[in-house]
């Protein structure tokens, strides 16, 4: 499994089946790195309030106008949630149902009845208790235990290369939700090859080259590479078709690329020349991710064509739905106790290199570790 990848072969069926395992990456993947919750405009609204689960954790996002806060979503009384799992309130305060006790927008608590002492005064240090956040190219991102590195240092080269698409400018103009009854690290061995592309994804295969690729040089905690588009084609769309337009900072080499970039462990950026599609990973169960795919836009592109993105969100519909039929077909054949895993092809580099990560991470009981280096 750490082998060299001519001798390298894929993890073993309890890898993603084993209820410790998954708690345990939880715990360190997860728990200990950093985590996309969703675009910060999302939440910027005075008064917004969103109880967001994160691989098993309830948090809270409130948003003050000119930023957001993070907070366990969980009153310093007793413990009732703030605000339900999944749902948005907009108040101009934190109310919690159960005892009434009040908290402000930045945490800090102003009421709780029949708690003042002779003063009037509340209990001190009872304000909602923080978890560690920054924002990154719009998104916002949490560090559940509070001592990760610092995220954009983690992130390495990823920033600049990332650069030309303006990521923090862009237009949301769709989101799908689903859930697939895979273990999530057969979503990112999925998503870091292209092998299965011919037999899986006709339709991506009509338009996109599925060979002879290029590997990103990472330096940081990500993974990647570029595929090119074919020749007849003029973007990622079920029928090639696509606008004549390009991120005005993309070389011309880069502009005809489809690149993919894993963010270790929970988001897929993939980059086109026209629109950049993303992909949220938070692991439910050992066989089951939940996944946010997201569809991003530059807002100059749909002023002067007038073209809608209809044409990128079919595509990438069809290829999801493609992707997660594989990978839960993939999770029901390794969770047989007769599955043997099987070598891994000398062109799926990047994979390899995920799960030789992964091995070293087993094998230590630590994080998830940027092994590679500049290739």
């Amino acid at each position: 499994m750490i082998a060299d990848i001519q001798d390298a072969r894929a993890l073993p069926g309890l890898a993603y089946t084993s209820k410790d395992l998954f708690a345990w990456e939880l715990e360190r993947f997860f728990g200990q790195g950093w985590l996309p919750v969703g675009r910060v405009a999302e939440f910027t609204e005075k008064g917004t309030q969103a109880a967001v689960m994160s691989a098993g954790r309830n948090i809270l996002i409130t948003g003050t106008g000119d930023g957001v806060n993070v907070f366990v979503n969980a009153c310093r009384h007793r413990g009732h949630e703030l605000v339900a799992p999944a749902c948005t309130v907009r108040r101009a305060q934190v109310w919690c149902a159960y005892h009434a006790w009040v908290y402000g927008l930045d945490g800090e608590l102003r009421r709780a009845p029949r708690f003042e002492d002779a003063a009037g005064r509340y209990p001190q240090g009872m304000g909602l208790l923080p978890v560690r956040s920054t924002e990154w190219n719009g998104w916002l991102f949490v560090n559940h235990s509070g001592d990760a590195d610092d995220f954009g240092e983690s992130l390495g080269n990823l920033t600049d290369i990332l650069a030309p698409y303006h990521l923090g400018t862009l237009t949301q103009v769709g989101t799908e939700v689903y859930d697939v009854h895979a273990n999530w690290k057969l979503l990112v061995e999925n998503y870091l090859e292209c092998y299965h592309c011919p037999s899986t994804h006709p339709e991506l295969s009509k338009v996109q080259r599925t060979v002879n690729g290029e590997g990103f040089a990472s330096t940081g905690m990500w993974l990647g590479g570029s595929l090119d588009l074919k020749n007849s084609a003029a973007s990622m769309s079920l029928d090639g078709k696509g606008p004549e337009w390009t991120f005005p900072e993309l070389d011309e080499n880069r502009a005809r690329q489809v690149c993919y970039h894993a963010v270790l462990p929970g988001l897929f950026v993939t980059a086109m020349h026209d629109y950049v599609v993303t992909h949220r990973l938070d692991p439910v169960a050992p066989d089951r991710t939940r996944v946010i795919c997201e569809w991003f836009f530059p807002e100059e592109l749909l002023t002067s064509t007038g073209l809608t993105p209809d044409y990128a969100i079919d595509f990438w519909k069809t290829t999801n739905q493609q992707d997660w039929d594989a990978c839960s077909s993939t999770q029901r054949g390794v969770a047989d106790p007769r599955y043997v895993a099987g070598p891994l092809a000398s062109h799926e580099e990047e994979l390899h290199t995920f799960v030789r990560a992964l091995a070293d991470a087993y094998r230590t009981d630590s994080q998830l570790r940027p092994l590679w280096t500049a290739r």
